[in-house]
């Protein structure tokens, strides 16, 4: 780990495994830290600094990538927003150098925004279309009433379509600064050489100051709420939900052993109970989100012509078998196992290791954060300790 002069933090992990490199940026701001009015914003700059830099017009960066054999690709979350360049080992300078590129010298080309307005409404309408995205959406705007969490992530098409250029290109320079940055890079390269190419490419990173923002508290939920939006579709689809902690909570790893053992997976217990043995739903799953803010655990379904009725009775007596006689040792050691085979495939790959290792350091400030994570699954008792 170190820190370039404009404050630009860096992270080097070697891995031998094979002959790839992956670069990753990871930009400490989210559709959760844009102002009124810019809700979207961060989407569309990751739309934006594909279209031209000071280096390479359009369509060039993608170009110079897959012709080595490279693949980029980037991706925008309530709490960050991640560019990244899977290469060949022999290519590792094309991948630092695209990065650079467009983190710190997009061009926001008039004309090309405008172009590429119509390519996010468009991914706005097909996301309105899709059942499974507009009722995930339905869920956080229901839950999160006050916070930014309760925003689509890609924002609103009336926002896209009338940002002048001008206002996009301050927002960037307000958040896309080196302060709140970290790159992490992973894969096949002598770190002594990588950190020289480092310095000299991303030195050059103009320093703007960092615009602080303030997200707006959730307030405590005393009641149930409850929301609706009526389409024609052949399956019914719902969400429910209760608060759950944010990333650095100690009941995290607990919170992750009850999703699976309530619904993940096919012989979870709502999947078994409402699925094979009732059959009165077509799918059910169970997940914990927990982010930068509190967020949610929450149990999503589709049905078609089922009772919703016997539907919650079913669902509500499972969770009340958990409360009232927890969970078996059997289901436990099933679930560690699990997770903990899930978060080692997580590092088969250069890109999963960049990944695991960007997320650690964003959320925990520990690179180290993964390794400590599975010793406290280890920990989890079927029982709470009196």
């Amino acid at each position: 780990k170190f820190q370039l002069k404009n404050k630009l933090k860096v992270i080097l992990v070697p891995s031998h495994k094979s002959p790839v490199v992956s670069v990753q940026m990871w930009v400490k701001t989210g559709s959760a830290d844009e102002p009124k009015g810019m809700e979207g914003v961060s989407h569309f700059i990751e739309h934006l600094v594909f279209k031209g830099t000071r280096k390479y017009n359009v369509g060039e960066i993608a170009g110079i990538v897959e012709a080595s054999g490279g693949e980029l690709n980037a991706y925008t979350s309530f709490d960050q927003t991640v560019f990244y360049v899977t290469i060949s080992k022999n290519y590792s300078h094309i991948a630092l150098d695209v990065v650079s590129e467009m983190m710190g010298h997009p061009t926001f080309i008039p004309a090309e925004v405008d172009s590429e307005r119509e390519v996010v409404c468009e991914e706005i309408k097909m996301g309105q279309d899709s059942p499974g995205r507009s009722s995930s959406q339905l869920l956080f705007k229901s839950t999160f009433k006050k916070h930014p969490y309760g925003i689509p992530v890609i924002g609103y098409d009336k926002n896209v379509r009338t940002w002048p250029t001008s206002k996009i290109k301050k927002f960037y320079q307000s958040r896309y600064v080196p302060s709140n940055m970290s790159l992490i890079v992973s894969g096949d390269f002598d770190s002594a050489e990588m950190k020289k190419e480092i310095i000299k490419m991303y030195s050059d990173f103009q320093p703007f100051k960092l615009k602080k923002m303030t997200r707006k508290k959730e307030p405590v939920q005393k009641k149930p709420s409850f929301a609706v939006q009526n389409k024609k579709l052949t399956e019914s689809y719902f969400q429910l939900s209760v608060p759950a902690p944010n990333v650095k909570h100690k009941d995290v790893p607990a919170m992750d052993i009850l999703a699976l053992v309530l619904g993940q997976g096919e012989t979870s217990r709502l999947y078994t109970k409402l699925r094979l043995e009732k059959t009165v739903v077509n799918s059910i799953s169970c997940f914990n989100y927990n982010p930068q803010d509190a967020g949610l655990f929450a149990f999503s379904a589709k049905y078609s012509d089922q009772n919703p009725e016997e539907i919650f009775q079913l669902l509500f007596g499972e969770i009340e078998k958990i409360k009232n006689e927890g969970i078996t040792w059997d289901e436990l050691r099933k679930a560690i196992l699990n997770i903990s085979s899930e978060q080692f495939y997580s590092i088969e790959t250069v890109d999963g290791i960049a990944n695991k290792i960007g997320s650690a350091q964003f959320y925990l400030n520990d690179t180290n954060a993964h390794e400590k994570y599975l010793k406290k699954i280890q920990k989890v008792t079927p029982q709470k300790k009196q």
